[in-house]
């Protein structure tokens, strides 16, 4: 989920390194698909079960985006959004295996495809996704920006093991 406010970690995470001129590791090939969907989309497919009731009762509806990223798209979209443009983001690929780390801890997204569609949400509720991922990762740059998170002391000893097991050296951080 992407949006103010929401509890995840995600855009921020690639915002941490890319602002900070560091790799942005990424398990496996970073083509695995995911969604990240804003959460007025969320919250909307939410109230329209609500508004509908007998639309609603019964069904199961996937919260989320109608469209799907993969994991070095969004490293690009991220880095874009920062301003660092579709190659700023030093992507590296890895295998959590090999570099003796658990990916649920080095990175904020399953290393899979996690990709799920809102169909039952736009037939049965008539509802439709806003989500516009290259405009909304502005919208949350400038949030990150504004925050000052970009220019704090960080620490990226997982990252750091990760560059060394696939033989990059970890720079130092730059804070911009």
């Amino acid at each position: 989920m992407i949006g103010s406010g929401n509890n995840k970690d995600c855009e921020e995470w690639f915002f941490d390194r890319i602002v900070r001129n560091r790799p942005v590791p990424i398990p496996g090939n970073g083509m695995q698909l995911t969604n990240i969907a804003h959460a007025r989309d969320l919250s909307g497919m939410l109230a329209l079960a609500v508004e509908r009731p007998g639309a609603a009762a019964g069904k199961v509806f996937n919260a989320v985006s109608d469209r799907a990223v993969t994991l070095d798209g969004m490293a690009r979209l991220c880095a874009a959004a920062a301003g660092a443009g579709a190659g700023g983001a030093d992507i590296v690929h890895y295998d959590p295996a090999a570099a003796g780390v658990d990916a649920k801890k080095a990175f904020p997204f399953r290393n899979m495809h996690f990709y799920a569609e809102p169909r039952a949400a736009k037939e049965a509720l008539g509802w439709r996704s806003t989500t516009n991922l290259p405009e909304d990762l502005k919208e949350r740059y400038a949030e990150y920006a504004a925050s000052g998170r970009g220019g704090k002391p960080m620490a990226f000893d997982l990252d750091d093991k990760i560059l060394a097991a696939v033989g990059k050296q970890a720079p130092a951080s730059v804070s911009i």
